[in-house]
């Protein structure tokens, strides 16, 4: 059973990860802007081509992140885009000299086109992966592996992510409790549970350098490896075995991961910062809010009763009729007036899941909805103070249609596990503070919490 002790367990130990000794590129393809949530003072680029790839191969730090939003599309789709990517991954690598290392980001709850992702981007370069490690830890958020099996901290209880309302999401949904046979689901049995390879806790925990590479050799042919991790330290331990064996080593691994890899794997890490050290005018922010996850509404109706914020309600079954467009810049107009008298307000799509037994139109349906908020934002004309996205949909679709974010910079958090981006040049408003909040991450009081720390005036 998955305890708060075993989960603090640490043994205090010396580790080095050997990231300054580390000539890897290491490139993160995030399916949605949430990915940079413990990372700091990297660029992130919305789009793939050849020249902006460059430019983060040439960037100092040794990490950049490309946001795919490929849990929005098909897998049509995200086939395409990642055969994409990894073509011209590879040629920068080539021209450059440079070798690098690919990290497939996506949830922590397991949703997303979990397997093919990663197969295509092996499939697509000239000398295949050996093997794919999922890592889907993300310990801010309380989701940990062990034994095998991905947990969530629900309450005071530890139960199996099968066991959560994310198993049961419209489009990403799954029975499997075990990574393995997470996997063989996922892979529709291309992979078969029993030849997953894991690295347990006991091993990571015992510092057995020597299992952990035997794993490392054996993999060949584009194998499956889960990896057991609790804390920081046991992510760390895994990561410092892992660079010393590829620098003595031709190996080439992937991986498929949460946010806490990345992490231990970046040279620097989140911070928490605040959103009045940023802003660069007195106009109102905004919050918009997509995601309809049990979490997110109780943060939302935490925030309305609990603050003096301004809300106006976005009625998701407008994205159906011909007279949506009057109804989009009705709510912009609404938006502008508060926003211009300094007042903040939030937006929130209505708590109603529209849901269909074709897979492919739910998603579709939620495209549509993130698709209004989008005409929302690109219709404004005043400048808000902040914009703070809830959702991970929401949140890339404002970033880079409403926002035309190309490059932006990841400066912190202003909660763990809440990243915070300034916007470049090219985007509608530079230099502003945009701010990425999962759906699925903190307690009740924590968008609450955050807005009145960052808001202008603290007594709101």
């Amino acid at each position: 059973m998955l305890t708060n002790e075993k989960i603090n367990t640490t043994i205090n130990d010396h580790i080095d990860k050997g990231l300054d000794k580390f000539n890897y590129k290491i490139i993160v393809l995030d399916d949605d802007p949430t990915g940079t949530q413990t990372v700091k003072d990297l660029p992130v680029y919305t789009e793939w081509s050849q020249e902006l790839i460059e430019d983060g191969f040439k960037q100092d730090n040794a990490m950049f992140y490309i946001l795919t939003n490929s849990r929005a599309l098909n897998e049509e789709q995200t086939i395409e885009l990642h055969q994409q990517i990894s073509k011209n991954i590879e040629a920068i690598s080539r021209k450059l000299g440079h070798p690098y290392i690919v990290v497939s980001r996506g949830d922590s709850t397991l949703r997303g086109h979990f397997y093919i992702e990663p197969k295509v981007l092996s499939e697509t370069t000239v000398q295949q992966f050996d093997a794919v490690f999922y890592l889907p830890e993300f310990f801010e958020g309380n989701r940990f592996t062990y034994h095998g099996t991905h947990y969530l901290k629900e309450g005071e209880h530890y139960i199996p992510i099968s066991q959560s309302e994310f198993a049961d999401d419209t489009t990403f949904g799954f029975e499997a409790t075990t990574m393995a046979d997470f996997i063989e689901e996922k892979s529709i049995g291309e992979v078969r549970a029993q030849d997953v390879y894991h690295i347990d806790l006991d091993t990571l925990r015992q510092r057995d350098q020597a299992v952990i590479w035997d794993i490392f050799e054996s993999v060949s042919h584009f194998d499956a490896v889960v990896v057991d991790a609790l804390n920081d330290e046991d992510m760390d331990y895994f990561v410092s075995c892992l660079t010393a064996f590829l620098n003595v080593s031709n190996k080439r691994f992937m991986f498929r991961t949460a946010a806490s890899f990345v992490k231990s794997m970046c040279q620097t890490p989140g911070e928490i910062i605040n959103l009045n050290e940023h802003s660069t005018n007195d106009h109102g922010g905004i919050i918009i809010v997509g995601s309809h996850v049990k979490k997110t509404s109780a943060q939302l109706n935490h925030l309305i009763e609990h603050t003096t914020i301004k809300s106006i309600e976005f009625d998701v079954t407008q994205v159906t009729k011909a007279s949506l467009m009057d109804y989009i810049q009705q709510q912009v107009q609404s938006i502008e007036t508060l926003i211009t008298q300094r007042q903040d307000v939030v937006i929130y799509t209505s708590r109603d899941v529209i849901r269909t037994e074709d897979l492919q139109n739910n998603l579709s349906i939620s495209t549509n909805i993130s698709n209004a908020l989008v005409e929302i934002v690109q219709g404004l004309t005043v400048q808000p103070r902040f914009i703070i996205a809830k959702g991970g949909i929401t949140s890339s679709d404002v970033a880079t249609k409403g926002l035309n974010i190309k490059k932006a910079m990841v400066i912190g958090q202003i909660t763990q596990g809440v990243p915070v981006w300034l916007t470049g040049d090219e985007a509608k408003y530079n230099s502003m503070p945009y701010v990425i909040f999962p759906g699925n991450i903190g307690e009740e009081s924590t968008l609450t919490e955050v807005y009145q720390i960052n808001s202008q005036d603290r007594d709101k």
